[in-house]
């Protein structure tokens, strides 16, 4: 077009080209054919610049919704938002940038600031609405809308859930949407974990056996048989399963996303979900490492401080390694947290510390190292404590550590941890009295907090209480001579959490000492699969051996009959015995019928 002054104004986008000059019958064709070239120029290169404008937004867009399914929240957020900054056209940047403020497992959410960048599209629904291109583009703005409307946290997940459901029967087939759905479902679920309010994970008390479960399995085996390596069913998959009985429906969903996670701490992180669940230690192992690998190397090439890094992993690693005998490794992983708390103070970093202390404690009976602590930064640090000195005769201590976790478990500040904490308050009780020399008081106690045990949801993730009860007592009746009750209480706790190293070799014990040579030497075998890789000096591993190398020297059991009368009797009696019957099946065998004979037979011997 043309300005008063006689310039040639070509807007397109960010692109305008001003040719000046006036247009009077004096002015040459030249001139002109070149304002109209400029003109044209600035079409095609405006046109072209907004078409990889748009693709690099989709481009975002794309990036955005991944990030979302592996919960990178941050990346996703940054990828929404270069979307819009790209192309403010596209309402699925504004959708994108609002789902990164509901982490819908995480329970984390910032109401206010995804109805902002709703309204970056639109300062109302049917704003908004107007923009969408497709009719799905509609339907998720008016699920975000659902998910940030008005009502509590509970109406708004079951609202949204009802909207993706909606979008679902639209859209069956679409990936993205399936996945989103079935995680809608999830959030829907009251969340509770014993042993954990960690921040960084979501899990269901009530989802095991529950109908969301079976309907959230069904969505996203659906969408994994045509798309096997899709991001959001493969993780969602992880997180409906986290469970002792349904965990090997996931492992081929938990295999898949440890071999195609990207550099993204929790996608790396989730499989060991379910390979703990399995006993599976050498693949949670390798996940976990690899999950703090990402956090670190995210931390450093984003400049941020060293206690974003995910220590829930390691703390996860840690035990896996303690599993797997790798006792070194497993002390190795408090170095790298230790210092971290020391210098920032925070508290949650604090509570990590303490419960990877208390495990190392418990799993390797390194009671010395807390015997004479008096501070502590949880109820599983003060566990250990109150263990560390009933074990080494500070009856004292160990009687002021159980009064505090009685305390503990009646505080509501514990929240869901408490009926563990009073398992593990029961768990000192037991051996104090223990150490006092009053064993069946003590074998009494442990038989209560084991039905305790029993009775609380699957265990979802590592052992809560720090040591499993039933696997205490088994240890107890193996140290007063009562081996052949044990056994039964080794079986509960694998139960919960199988393949559990400890509870393994307490059921080799119980079988030695009750003179089960071959149940022992399977136990063992058994844990030296665990122990593959230990460290040279493992006790664990050099008892194992000492039994599977051990030469059965006794001779068969019937060799015993022939070294007393009785034995001689009895052999004797089987002799008789035998003879006798073959002379009856002897008698007994009729002679053979006389062969019939023919016309010229009977003939030539009447004759």
């Amino acid at each position: 077009m043309c300005a008063e002054n006689g310039a040639i104004l070509v807007p397109f986008g960010r692109c305008a080209i001003t040719k000046c000059g006036t247009l009077t019958p004096k002015m040459s064709d030249a001139t002109i054919w070149i304002g109209r070239a400029a003109a044209v120029a600035c079409l095609i290169v405006g046109s072209t610049s907004s078409a990889v404008a748009q693709a690099d937004a989709r481009s975002s867009i794309a990036r955005g919704i991944e990030a979302l399914h592996y919960f990178e929240y941050e990346e996703a957020n940054e990828a929404f938002r270069e979307a819009h900054r790209l192309d403010a056209s596209l309402v699925t940047a504004c959708w994108g940038e609002a789902l990164t403020y509901h982490q819908t497992l995480w329970r984390k959410e910032d109401v206010q600031a995804g109805r902002t960048a709703l309204a970056l599209c639109g300062p109302t629904s049917a704003a908004r609405a107007a923009k969408a291109a497709t009719p799905k583009e509609r339907m998720l703005l008016a699920a975000a809308d659902a998910l940030f409307g008005a009502g509590d946290a509970a109406a708004r997940r079951r609202n949204y859930a009802d909207a993706m459901a909606r979008l679902y029967a639209q859209e069956p087939d679409d990936p993205d949407v399936a996945s989103f759905y079935a995680l809608a479902l999830l959030g829907t679920m009251a969340r509770g974990l014993i042993g954990s309010q960690d921040p960084h994970e979501g899990h269901n008390r009530e989802l095991a056996g529950s109908a969301t479960q079976a309907r959230v399995n069904e969505i996203l085996q659906k969408v994994l048989r045509v798309h096997p390596a899709h991001p959001g069913a493969l993780h969602y998959m992880l997180h409906d399963n986290d469970d002792p009985e349904h965990a090997p429906i996931a492992l081929p969903a938990a295999q898949a996303l440890a071999r195609l996670a990207p550099d993204s701490s929790h996608a790396r992180h989730m499989p060991s979900h379910i390979f703990v669940q399995l006993g599976a230690w050498q693949d949670a192992e390798a996940s976990d490492a690899a999950a703090f690998a990402a956090s670190d190397a995210w931390v450093k090439r984003k400049g941020l401080p060293a206690t974003l890094r995910s220590y829930h992993a390691l703390a996860w690693r840690e035990y896996e390694l303690l599993q797997l005998g790798r006792y070194r490794e497993a002390r190795a992983t408090l170095d790298e947290i230790e210092p971290v708390v020391e210098e920032s103070g925070q508290l949650t970093l604090l509570s990590d510390l303490s419960t990877m202390r208390a495990r190392y404690v418990v799993e390797t009976a390194s009671w010395h190292l807390l015997a004479r602590q008096s501070t502590f930064g949880n109820a599983d640090e003060l566990f250990a404590i109150g263990m560390s000195a009933a074990r080494t005769g500070n009856s004292d201590a160990a009687e002021r550590a159980r009064g505090a976790l009685k305390d503990h478990a009646r505080d509501e500040r514990e929240g869901d941890l408490r009926p563990a904490i009073a398992i593990m308050e029961r768990e000192v009780a037991a051996n104090i009295a223990f150490a006092a020399g009053r064993r069946d008081e003590a074998l009494a106690i442990l038989r209560v907090a084991a039905q305790d045990e029993a009775a609380l949801p699957a265990p979802l993730g590592l052992p809560e209480p720090i040591k499993p009860a039933p696997e205490l007592l088994g240890e107890l009746l193996v140290d007063t001579g009562r081996a052949g009750e044990a056994d039964a209480f080794f079986e509960a706790a694998l139960r919960r959490n199988p393949k559990r190293s400890l509870s393994i070799a307490g059921r080799a014990r119980a079988a030695a000492a009750s003179g089960r040579a071959p149940g022992a030497r399977a136990h063992y075998s058994e844990l030296l699969a665990n122990l593959a890789g230990a460290d040279e000096d493992s006790a664990l591993v050099r008892e194992a051996r000492a039994v599977l190398e051990q030469v059965d020297t006794r001779a068969p059991w019937w060799v015993g009959l022939f070294a007393s009368t009785g034995g001689l009797m009895i052999v004797g009696a089987v002799v008789v015995a035998i003879v006798a019957g073959a002379i009856v099946v002897r008698r007994g065998r009729k002679r053979p019928p006389p062969k019939k004979m023919g016309p010229r037979e009977r003939a030539h011997r009447r004759n």
